[in-house]
């Protein structure tokens, strides 16, 4: 007897989370959290599992993300993803590695990666952009998310699965902008080919 399993009985057994079970876990996040839980991280979040990563998410899609902006005045944007980030990393900021779920979630093979500018124009950190096609949907997907007089967006840089989890999870390597980053890792597989001939 030859066992035929469904997609979604293959992801469950890899403990992989379908778009519809993301949305649903996305949604339990509070969206009302004291300024004391937001500074201790305390309060309610949607916690899923995409490609083996963990995510924890604070503002699903269609919620209002608010902040503060250095003049002391408040603002805020309606997310059009599922925001938050990647559990057990730390990125430039001192933060973890903040990711934005795009429609394509249930299946993708590249990783965008933005190279976020703070207001001199310099490096900021990475925001991550998972699930999305091209590289074009996930600038329109991260700009998207911000009000259209935006200065962050520097670059965008599109890499294989693979090559994003080492990035992701060796520490110091989220200190300097992504894109130099990608640059070195294509220098190197270029080098090894170069090699093996």
């Amino acid at each position: 007897m030859k066992l035929i399993l469904t997609e979604n009985q293959i992801r469950s057994l890899m403990n992989e989370m379908t778009s519809d079970e993301i949305t649903k876990e996305a949604n339990k996040a509070d969206l009302n959290p004291t300024e004391n839980q937001k500074t201790a991280g305390n309060y309610r979040m949607g916690h899923i599992r995409v490609k083996g990563m963990k995510i924890t998410i604070e503002n699903p899609k269609g919620s209002y993300r608010k902040y503060k902006n250095e003049d002391g005045t408040e603002g805020k944007n309606q997310m059009k993803n599922h925001y938050g980030y990647f559990s057990l990393t730390k990125g430039k900021d001192g933060d973890a590695i903040d990711v934005f779920i795009g429609p394509e979630i249930d299946d993708f093979d590249k990783v965008y990666v933005v190279d976020q500018l703070n207001k001199e124009g310099e490096f900021d950190e990475s925001k991550v952009m998972l699930g999305f096609k091209s590289k074009k949907d996930a600038k329109d997907g991260y700009l998207s998310n911000f009000t259209p007089d935006w200065k962050g967006f520097g670059t965008i840089t599109s890499v294989p699965l693979s090559v994003f989890k080492k990035w992701l999870y060796r520490g110091r390597k989220q200190r300097q902008p992504f894109s130099e980053y990608a640059e070195i890792i294509k220098k190197q597989l270029k080098e090894n080919k170069n090699k093996r001939v």
